[in-house]
């Protein structure tokens, strides 16, 4: 399938969490097509998508998380078209959804979110990423549902596949999929080594910690960096390379000479 054959339409909920919006992916599957992220309940989004869709049968609608910009629409819009809404944990990893001249594999790829699917069309080395991998910026990966070490194992994953295209849920395609799959590990790589770092210099509280490690944020981005270095800060204490000793997390054991 060639790219051309993929479309999108971008709902209207640009933001800091979101970029210019959540990508809805229409898939020419022959007689029909499949909808890949239905996202927010909007009525300019659901407009916007019917008339795309005018005269095309819909055979498929597939989310790849419940995330509020990713989900909400999905069962209002599959209604009238009367398409099967299909998510996790219904679709588990490996199963092949079916839809005129199409299988997409779903592959599940915690991380982002517990209940992340990816969808992945073999033949054509395309993948629908979701929030695993955006097209621009970095993913959240927030406690305590994010989970870095099960999202460093989707990325292998991810890459063991070999993509060539990758179809984000937010920002444009990517184009050179392996490198932006490396991108994505290095950065998660970086970021552990980095607060693992700032631990050893000095035992801290996971808000103080963020403030050292991401210096001043506007309040709402703090928020979120703070529910990441958590979310890195957990996988370290799993990891037995940092101590939670109440609301302080310290270094285990003797670092350096």
């Amino acid at each position: 399938m060639a790219p051309a054959s993929v479309t999108r339409v971008v709902a209207p909920n640009p933001g800091p969490y979101t970029g210019p919006g959540t990508n809805t992916w229409i898939v020419d599957a022959g007689p029909v097509v499949v909808v890949i992220d239905p996202g927010p309940d909007d009525d300019a989004h659901l407009a916007a998508l019917n008339r795309r869709l005018v005269g095309k049968a819909v055979g498929a609608v597939l989310v790849t998380h419940s995330h509020p910009d990713h989900l909400p629409l999905a069962e209002r819009f599959a209604g009238p078209h009367h398409a099967s809404v299909r998510r996790y944990p219904e679709l588990s990893d490996g199963d092949i959804v079916r839809a005129g001249n199409l299988n997409l594999t779903a592959l599940h790829t915690p991380g982002h979110s517990a209940d992340h699917l990816c969808f992945l069309l073999a033949d054509d080395g395309a993948v629908f990423t979701g929030d695993l991998i955006l097209g621009r910026g970095s993913s959240m990966v927030t406690y305590p549902e994010g989970d870095v070490a099960a999202y460093l194992r989707s990325l292998e994953r991810l890459a063991a596949l070999r993509p060539r295209m990758l179809f984000p849920g937010h920002w444009d395609p990517v184009r050179d999929a392996m490198a932006k799959i490396e991108e994505y590990r290095a950065h998660r790589l970086e970021r552990e080594a980095q607060v693992l770092a700032e631990v050893r210099r000095g035992a801290g509280s996971a808000a103080q910690l963020t403030r050292r490690v991401y210096g001043d944020l506007e309040q709402k981005l703090m928020v979120a960096a703070e529910m990441t270095m958590r979310a890195h800060l957990r996988k370290l204490v799993d990891d037995g390379l940092v101590r939670e000793a109440g609301e302080v997390y310290e270094p285990v054991g003797r670092v350096g000479p």
